[in-house]
């Protein structure tokens, strides 16, 4: 016999954070009525605020190629306006956007966990552009691919804007940067994406999506690259720092779903595992600046 009262227990309990969100959409071609869901906003019934965008970095990358810096800084311009909106009335109503071609729409109703949990709610109902994951494709063969003509990798720009973050502050720093490690003469010499005479850094990504275990692959690739290094620096001169620096989104990142954040927070308390087993440090970070500060600490301690 069916037990409905441990059955309506289970049900898991409505939720309780009540609040609205909305859709911002932009026009690319005037009069052309195309629209993209470039932003989502949402507000709880406690005056919490939040506007992002709607559209990942690298899907802009693909998406606009060398106008996708502009697009972006277009969106920017956009979730500040509304922020600051929001921030002052509390309330959609009577925003007026920075520029043309850009419009708010339906303001919806609703509840969820919390503010994150709204703005998902407005990504998986209006954005179908956050659902593309370019990097599903196979990097590595592309990147070796690159690697062979000396032009680097021609699909993921985050090694080149790390290195451009260090470069615009130190100069002579320029020299360090895509640097080999002679093992012995058989085998491959291991490559070290920054080796300085104290410190070695390797970099990679985390991205949330189909491409999540590749990256992981290849981030503990570059993990025991900095292994081999430690192992046989110089004995007289050693380096006196290795780490790997691991860009990753926010985990509030509303583009992603609860599940792929907690696959990627699983995937980076593993490389943590993997890099404290050889005594090696990880550290994940959430931009070009932020990579950069940390390679400065490296070189300052």
């Amino acid at each position: 016999m069916i037990d409905f009262e441990a059955l309506l227990r289970s049900v898991p309990p409505v939720p309780s954070y009540a609040g609205s969100w909305a859709s911002v959409y932009l026009e690319p071609m005037m009069a052309s009525g195309e629209l993209l869901t470039v932003a989502v906003a949402a507000i709880g019934k406690n005056g919490e605020c939040r506007v992002c965008p709607a559209i990942r970095p690298h899907v802009l990358d693909a998406m606009f190629g060398v106008q996708a810096a502009g697009m972006s800084k277009i969106i920017g311009i956009i979730c500040s306006s509304l922020q600051s909106h929001l921030q002052r009335h509390e309330s959609f109503e009577g925003w007026v956007s920075p520029m043309s071609g850009i419009s708010l729409g339906r303001v919806r109703e609703t509840s969820s966990s919390d503010l994150v949990g709204l703005l998902r709610q407005a990504v998986s109902m209006t954005a179908s552009l956050a659902a593309l994951d370019f990097d599903d494709v196979d990097q590595e063969d592309a990147e070796e691919l690159a690697e062979e003509v000396g032009t680097g990798s021609t699909r993921d720009p985050w090694p080149k804007l790390f290195e451009s973050a260090v470069v615009q502050r130190e100069p002579r720093f320029a020299g360090y940067f895509n640097r080999t490690f002679e093992v012995s003469e058989k085998a491959r010499p291991a490559k070290i994406f920054y080796l300085s005479e104290r410190v070695a850094v390797n970099t990679g990504k985390l991205i949330p999506g189909g491409a999540l275990s590749g990256m992981f692959e290849r981030s503990k690739a570059r993990l025991l690259d900095l292994l081999v290094v430690r192992d046989r620096d110089d004995k007289l001169f050693p380096r006196a720092h290795f780490e790997l620096i691991v860009f990753r989104p926010s985990y509030d990142d509303p583009t992603y779903s609860e599940r792929q954040i907690d696959s990627l927070r699983r995937s980076i308390e593993a490389l943590e595992e993997a890099g404290d087993k050889h005594e090696l440090r990880v550290q994940t970070v959430q931009s070009p600046e932020e990579a950069a500060d940390r390679l400065f600490q490296s070189e300052a301690a």
